[in-house]
């Protein structure tokens, strides 16, 4: 049971890799569902597996990057240049994923809705 809990931060960082390394939120978040749907379909989980999903969804938004149609929405309708928008939106978009990955750790061993 104690392996299972690392499966959540395990999603959220195989999307936030993907993120890093491709640059779409779209592409992480389908290719970390589809990495570890196996390892949850096979495993007894004490927790709920939207938890999984929820780490995923955080783990897509840790490293934004100019080819995310997101970055340039922000950008453009903040009137904000490249460089402004990857200044301000970076640390923002860390400390979400990361507090998302905090909240989902504490809201599966709390309410574990299974």
């Amino acid at each position: 049971k104690e392996y299972q809990m690392a499966l959540i931060p395990m999603a959220f960082f195989i999307a936030a890799v993907v993120r890093t390394a491709q640059g779409s939120a779209t592409v992480a978040l389908i290719t970390a569902s589809g990495i570890l749907s196996g390892m949850a379909s096979n495993a007894n989980l004490s927790f709920h597996p939207v938890y999984l999903g929820l780490a995923i969804g955080c783990g897509s938004k840790l490293v934004p990057w100019m080819n995310d149609a997101g970055f340039w929405i922000i950008c453009k309708l903040s009137n904000l240049t490249e460089k402004e928008a990857l200044k301000t939106i970076s640390p923002l978009l860390v400390v979400m994923g990361l507090t998302g990955l905090v909240v989902i750790m504490i809201g599966a061993a709390l309410f574990p809705l299974v």
